[in-house]
């Protein structure tokens, strides 16, 4: 008997000691929300949006554009004594110029085109015979508009916007002085500018 009371009296002092959880409503874990990843917008949209901007000037120079041919050619700055002698081959307008140029091709996921073929001069000088080293093949830059993936996300698709910048289409050749006088013109104009502002500081001097 009092072995009984003993047990009944431990198991109570037990039950007093452990902690009472207040009654209250149960907890619901909530769910991590997935962040859902964003889409790009559908190939046939982006083109309409690009057509509509550049007004088919870029496009209609990636059609014209052939690039097939240069993997069977050794694009390198020919000879200017070269004389096509096979009239089957026909060469692209680009091979036959005085600054002849060759394409490659830019990559860029992020923006439309992802593609963008870019001209690059395959001669230092042009191909004028001695008088060639008097001149220099200088890339020809036009202007063109893209569309540029932004870091917004809206309905779950990429969001673009245009951007506007320049592509080397070509190549020209120019004189080397004249060339170097360009490039010099920016600085030039400054010491102008600083000579002016100089001089119309004096003349209000006492």
């Amino acid at each position: 008997m009092r072995f009984r009371i003993h047990v009944l009296l431990l198991v109570l002092h037990l039950a007093m000691l452990l902690p009472v959880r207040p009654a209250g409503p149960a907890r619901i874990r909530k769910k991590a929300t997935r962040r859902r990843s964003c889409l790009d917008l559908p190939e046939e949209l982006l083109e309409q949006m690009f057509g509509r901007l550049s007004v088919g000037v870029m496009s209609a120079f990636h059609h014209a554009l052939q690039l097939e041919p240069q993997n069977q050619l050794n694009i390198s700055c020919p000879d200017a004594g070269w004389v096509q002698t096979d009239s089957k081959t026909r060469l692209p307008v680009n091979l036959l110029s005085i600054s002849p140029w060759a394409y490659r091709v830019s990559y860029d996921p992020g923006r439309y085109p992802r593609y963008i073929p870019e001209a690059y001069c395959l001669c230092k000088g042009c191909l004028l015979g001695a008088e060639g080293e008097r001149y220099r093949s200088t890339p020809v830059y036009a202007p063109s508009v893209i569309l540029k993936r932004t870091g917004s996300c809206v309905g779950g698709r990429y969001s673009y916007s245009e951007i506007y910048v320049s592509v080397a289409v070509g190549c020209t050749c120019m004189n080397r002085l004249f060339l170097l006088s360009v490039k010099r013109l920016p600085s030039l104009i400054s010491i102008y500018r600083r000579d002016s502002s100089v001089n119309q500081t004096c003349q209000m001097c006492p």
